[in-house]
Parts: structure tokens; C-alpha cells; sequence
């Protein structure tokens, strides 16, 4: 494993893994300011996972986690499982040429959406009793209201909210893959599998 991250943070991976750090940071941090139902800090997770692997994605979402936690979000620290997830499936919907088309990745985005759902929702549940003091928490009481537990509301919550967030942020790492210039792509580990499912010059 230590050789695979050494592997894969070579060349251009540890600038784009900072990069991608500070992605997560400023998006996520923007959505939690204006209380959206959407998280968005996972931009830079998956574009790392894509171009680079699923350790450096892992990594870079661990990270972020981590550094949210010091600037006064401490309860990110327990879904570090969450960015594993998104970090590993997002490297394999790049392998499988999920961001070749729109509708593809729209694909890979709602089934990252529901894969984080289902990892999400106990931890939120049995760790928060389902409040995160964020926009999402409205959905939470939405579906407790009409009769659910609490896992359940969690879990209802991730169905409503996590495929859109995903989704859009499939989409926006779709529209950066698409508009880097084919040199830098190349630069990167992934570039092969890229270069042959995805036009990179359009």
C-alpha cells in the first residue's frame, strides 16, 4: 500500500493532491456557509482518484477531512470511511469511462451518491443521532416528522441529497477533464485509460 501512494503521489500527484485538498476545502466550506442541502467537498477527491488512483483520492479526502476538522467541523472526522468510498469508486468509474459522456458520468454520479448514502447514514445516526448542523439536517426532521427512526431519516436523507451532490460534482470534475489540455493530462498515471475512453480535445 505505502508503495502504491508513493507510486501514485510521484510527478504532477502531489501538487494535484494539494490542489484538490484545498478544492474540497473551499467548495465544501462555501456550501456549509450558505446552509445548501449539498456537501460539495468531495470535488477534488474524486478528480485526484481519476487522474491519479484511488490511494491519492482516499488520501486527499482523508486529508481535507482532517484540515476541516481544525477549522471548526470536528464531526468530519468520523466519515473518513465516506471519503474512502469516494475516493476508491470514482477512481474505478474513471477506469470503466464513466466521465467519457454526460450521461455516463450523470450514471456515476447517482450510483456514487447512493454507494455514500449507505455508508454515511450510521455513522450519522448512531454517532450524531442524525443532526450535522447543516443544511441536510432539514431533511433529516422532514423525514422524521412523518414517522421514521432515526436511521432511517438519515438514510432517506442521503437518497435525497447524496446522488444530486455526487452528480454535480461528477459533472464539474467531467467539465475539467474535458477542458485541461491533453499535455497535462498526459502527465498523469491515469492518462492512458483516460486518452482512450475519453475525447480530451473537445
Amino acid at each position: 500500500m505505502k508503495q502504491r501512494i508513493q507510486k501514485e503521489l510521484s510527478g504532477p500527484g502531489l501538487p494535484l493532491a494539494a490542489f484538490c485538498v484545498a478544492l474540497n476545502l473551499s467548495a465544501g466550506q462555501l456550501a456549509a456557509a450558505v446552509k445548501l442541502p449539498l456537501y460539495l467537498d468531495s470535488i477534488g477527491t474524486i478528480l485526484s482518484a481519476v487522474l491519479v488512483g484511488p490511494w491519492v483520492g482516499s488520501l486527499v479526502g482523508i486529508l481535507s477531512n482532517v484540515l476541516a476538522a481544525g477549522l471548526g467541523n470536528p464531526t468530519l472526522l468520523f466519515f473518513t470511511p465516506v471519503m474512502v468510498a469516494i475516493g476508491s469508486f470514482s477512481a474505478l468509474a474513471g477506469r470503466l469511462g464513466l466521465f467519457a459522456t454526460r450521461y455516463s458520468c450523470v450514471l456515476g454520479g447517482i450510483l456514487q451518491g447512493l454507494l455514500c448514502a449507505a455508508v454515511s447514514a450510521p455513522i450519522a445516526a448512531f454517532v450524531f443521532g442524525g443532526t450535522m448542523l447543516a443544511g441536510t439536517d432539514a431533511l433529516v426532521i422532514f423525514f422524521r416528522s412523518i414517522g421514521n427512526n432515526i436511521l432511517q431519516s438519515v438514510f432517506y436523507q442521503g437518497l435525497s441529497s447524496d446522488p444530486i451532490d455526487k452528480t454535480i460534482s461528477y459533472l464539474i470534475v467531467y467539465a475539467l477533464l474535458h477542458r485541461l489540455p491533453e499535455r497535462i493530462i498526459n502527465r498523469f498515471p491515469n492518462s492512458p485509460r483516460l486518452s482512450k475512453r475519453m475525447p480530451l480535445d473537445d
